[in-house]
């Protein structure tokens, strides 16, 4: 299922999901680009019955991802491209 929300791209999990394959699908789709595309995950969706195991993976996940310099080997993420983009 695919809905377009305005760039607001949708990602929606439902219980049967891979829950590992679910979280770096949402990081992915919301990191790539710093979250500067148009087609970024910037809606995840998520069914109450996984909904509590799925925050607290992203949210290690997310402890994991590393900012910095762009040319930084270890840096997963760089700059943002203006002030808007950061304050968002």
């Amino acid at each position: 299922v695919s809905l377009e929300l305005g760039g607001k791209s949708p990602l929606i999990v439902l219980p049967d999901a891979d829950l590992d394959q679910a979280v770096a699908a949402a990081h992915i789709g919301l990191f790539l680009n710093m979250g500067q595309c148009c087609c970024a995950s910037s809606r995840v969706f998520v069914h109450d019955e996984i909904y509590d195991k799925f925050v607290a993976a992203a949210a290690m996940k997310a402890k994991e991802w590393k900012a910095g310099p762009q040319f930084e080997e270890s840096s997963l993420h760089g700059a943002q491209v203006d002030k808007i983009q950061f304050d968002k």
